[in-house]
């Protein structure tokens, strides 16, 4: 999984909001499909792949027209009469990942930056219906992608409160964080990417429900969090606000408990 830097690149400067409404991801997918299936034709491998790009964009057109027609015919919010959310919340998640390794490989960065973009219109339409993530890998890759291009504290904090529903609709067995010993988990990364975020967008009680979060969801990542949010604080002249809130937990989790 991704990381946000912390330091940002001072060209991405454009408005972006977190995730765009379903019709405008289904736009989106559609130029982003025909970048990567274009580009592959040009440089089609000699040897036969076992999926082609071109049936990976079949099936999400396919998942696409479901999550449409299902907030057309069920309402936008609330849980499934028909599909099992979390299945198809599986499959569509799944498949634009591997869409996405597909655009990497070919090098459209556009084409993989647009399916971040879709990959989270996909997950809100999940929790908009009650669904479970347990493909979270693509959602945390898709968060990072858009999070390094935000500005306005304002879409921070939205981009923060996202990541928070997001963690609460994850799966149990995710959750329970079993495989402490992969640094490169989603869980984890998802954490401590939130915790970038919050900072970022200098809302102390934002960062201080984040941090919360942190402390009790990947405690042993705690210290390192803080204590590289403490260089950060000095590397880019963050508000004396901002600071005394990172100072506050750096000195709670680092400090030697008394016996």
């Amino acid at each position: 999984s991704i990381m946000i830097k912390d330091q940002l690149d001072p060209r991405n400067t454009r408005f972006m909001t977190s995730q765009p409404p379903l019709s405008e991801a289904v736009t989106r997918f559609k130029q982003a499909a025909e970048e990567i299936l274009s580009t592959y034709e040009a440089r089609k491998p000699q040897r036969s792949v076992q999926v082609t790009p071109a049936q990976i964009v079949d099936a999400i057109e396919q998942f696409l027209s479901i999550t449409v027609r299902t907030d057309r015919m069920e309402g936008e919010t609330g849980p499934l009469a028909t599909d099992d959310v979390d299945q198809l919340a599986d499959y569509g998640l799944s498949l634009l990942m591997d869409l996405s390794e597909w655009a990497k490989l070919l090098s459209c960065q556009n084409a993989y930056a647009e399916l971040q973009k879709v990959s989270l219109a996909a997950t809100d339409w999940i929790i908009r219906h009650q669904g479970q993530i347990r493909a979270l890998e693509p959602v945390v890759n898709a968060f990072a992608e858009v999070a390094n291009e935000l500005r306005e504290p304002g879409e921070l904090e939205r981009m923060a409160q996202f990541m928070g529903r997001v963690l609460k609709v994850t799966a149990d067995f995710i959750q329970q964080d079993l495989e402490k010993t992969n640094p490169g988990r989603p869980w984890r990364i998802l954490h401590l990417n939130r915790g970038i975020v919050a900072t970022r967008s200098h809302n102390v009680t934002l960062m201080q429900q984040v941090f919360d979060d942190l402390v009790q969801a990947v405690p042993e990542d705690a210290p390192g969090f803080f204590r590289e949010g403490m260089e950060q604080m000095e590397a880019l002249n963050y508000p004396p606000e901002v600071r005394e809130v990172m100072s506050r937990y750096y000195t709670a989790v680092t400090r030697p408990t008394m016996h």
